[in-house]
């Protein structure tokens, strides 16, 4: 597709010319390169657990922690893999499942990256449980790296910039970062406002690197892509632009259809999704309410086109 194609579209998807629109955007491997975020702070864990399992242990856990979460990232964008993949990413998705069944039954939730449990999974499949004060110690350590070096796709600024030159209103949904905090007993404990903070600190670092933002709605306890999450974010966004529900449509973005897109389109009637696939190599449509991209440049080039359009 052509930028001109996009503009025609998006035209055609948003037949409310009348109507502000609102921009939602998840962060996590949307707006943040956290795949590679995470590969840098799982290395960075490899000398602390050194001095308790030695330096090939280390560096073995490191990388099947990074390889875990990997292989979950598969199934969160629903990327196409063979039947044989598919089976060894269900039974790696049980496990982690299994792993916060407490959890799970007291908050009615179940999240795929918990780097508490994912690090736990990844120590016992190399054969060195990490002791509980060693878990909390290392995943604060790998928390406190992904705060303080925060890797923000270019295209993604470049659209933040040109949306902000536009006024128009820019918010953020974002899953929690579900900080599932060891137990004694070998369990995990959840405390939602706790982790809400700690991802909100995340959220408030972003605005340094070219994130610029009115709100952040983070996950927690309730989490995308239930209703209820979405019902938040929106009740949330008419009280902040002082409209009510049903006067603004939303352009909703992210890096799954599920997760970030499926449940806006169903909830809002003027609502259109762009989901964004890195490295696809051309903007391609997926419905009538829906398109995907390979990257955010494309979609400023359609802001581009409009002003052209308007004479801008």
């Amino acid at each position: 597709m052509t930028p001109e194609d996009v503009t025609q579209w998006m035209r055609s998807a948003l037949p409310r010319p009348d109507l502000p629109v609102v921009w939602l955007f998840d962060v996590d491997d949307t707006l943040t390169d956290t795949q590679s975020m995470h590969h840098r702070a799982a290395e960075s864990l490899e000398s602390g657990l050194a001095a308790s399992m030695g330096a090939d242990r280390a560096s073995s856990v490191s990388r099947r922690f990074r390889t875990v979460f990997d292989e979950l990232l598969l199934v969160h964008q629903q990327s196409p893999v063979d039947d044989e993949r598919l089976r060894s990413l269900r039974e790696l998705e049980e496990r982690v499942r299994d792993a916060q069944r407490e959890i799970s039954e007291k908050w009615g939730t179940t999240r795929l990256f918990s780097r508490e449990i994912l690090l736990h999974l990844a120590a016992e499949d190399c054969g060195v449980p990490l002791a509980p004060d060693e878990l909390r110690q290392a995943v604060d350590h790998y928390w406190d790296h992904m705060l303080k070096h925060p890797l923000v796709y270019p295209d993604a600024v470049r659209m933040l910039r040109k949306l902000e030159s536009r006024r128009a209103p820019v918010y953020l949904m974002t899953s929690s970062d579900a900080r599932y905090r060891p137990k004694a007993d070998g369990g995990f404990g959840y405390d939602p406002r706790a982790s809400r903070h700690d991802k909100r600190r995340r959220m408030v670092n972003l605005r340094e690197h070219g994130i610029r933002y009115a709100k952040s709605f983070i996950g927690d306890p309730t989490d995308k892509p239930s209703e209820e999450f979405f019902d938040l974010v929106f009740s949330g966004i008419a009280e902040d632009l002082g409209s009510p529900r049903g006067e603004f449509s939303v352009v909703a973005v992210g890096d799954s259809y599920r997760s970030d897109i499926q449940t806006p389109l169903a909830l809002v009637e003027e609502a259109v999704g762009i989901l964004c696939r890195r490295k696809q190599p051309a903007a391609r449509v997926e419905s009538d309410r829906a398109l995907s991209v390979g990257d955010l440049d494309m979609v400023t080039e359609y802001l581009d086109g409009t002003e052209r359009g308007h004479g801008g």
